[in-house]
């Protein structure tokens, strides 16, 4: 069976357009709720291109997020 292929690039595409939109074109309020759209677009589409991950490509990857100065300390 082949894997559904995912378009997390359109995600991305809507979060890019919605920060130029709020930091060069809106002013004032309406900036700041395009900017917070933005930002949940973005954490959304994270999410979704992460989503297709299996189980064991997880646990084999790097933990990049512990990988930093942080992550002597674990």
């Amino acid at each position: 069976m082949r894997p559904k292929r995912r378009r997390a690039w359109v995600g991305f595409a809507i979060f890019a357009t919605l920060a130029v939109l709020g930091l060069f074109v809106l002013h004032g309020v309406a900036s700041g709720v395009i900017l917070f759209a933005a930002l949940l677009e973005f954490i959304f589409a994270c999410m979704y291109a992460l989503r297709g991950e299996d189980a064991e490509s997880r646990a084999k990857g790097d933990r990049t997020g512990l990988a930093g100065w942080f992550g002597g300390w674990f």
